[in-house]
């Protein structure tokens, strides 16, 4: 009797699990879109905007040949902010030049916090470019988001690409 009493419990125990679920907040991108040209005679800022739901401590950005896909990307293409970025309608430009170089980046929330040093990276020279989004909440990585639409260059000389 007294080897069923030891035994009892963990017969017992070993039919129930506990489970703990973490869910830390998270966030979420949409919206991003883009002006529609960028100019091939001289730098363009191209201007963007985003809805952010939540917050970020990091923001990637991909400034990518079109069909181009965030995962491949080389490490020249792409350009992280550190936050922390607060929810809202988030807008900034990349500044960029013929040949595809990011020269800066600006990013601005609604209370007008935020801003970048203005830092560099080289793509090669293509056609069309869309710009892509991934933040990251907690070092957590949210979705790769593309830009509704792709940035097509302009050759004319009087090339004036804002919204």
């Amino acid at each position: 009797m007294v080897r069923l009493l030891f035994l009892l419990p963990p017969l017992l125990l070993s039919a129930c699990t506990l489970t703990l679920e973490v869910v830390y907040p998270g966030h979420r991108i949409t919206g991003l879109e883009t002006q529609r040209t960028y100019c091939t005679h001289r730098p363009t800022q191209v201007d963007f905007r985003f809805l952010l739901e939540g917050g970020l401590d990091r923001l990637e950005f991909y400034w990518l040949p079109e069909g181009g896909l965030p995962q491949d990307a080389r490490p020249e293409e792409r350009y992280a902010l550190w936050g922390p970025l607060r929810g809202g309608i988030l807008r900034g430009w990349l500044e960029v030049t013929p040949l595809g170089e990011v020269r800066a980046v600006s990013l601005t929330s609604p209370r007008g916090q935020g801003g970048v040093e203005p830092q560099g990276i080289v793509v090669e020279p293509l056609p069309q470019r869309r710009l892509w989004l991934r933040g990251f909440t907690g070092g957590v990585a949210g979705p790769f988001v593309p830009a509704q639409n792709p940035v097509r260059p302009d050759t004319s000389s009087f090339c004036d690409p804002l919204w």
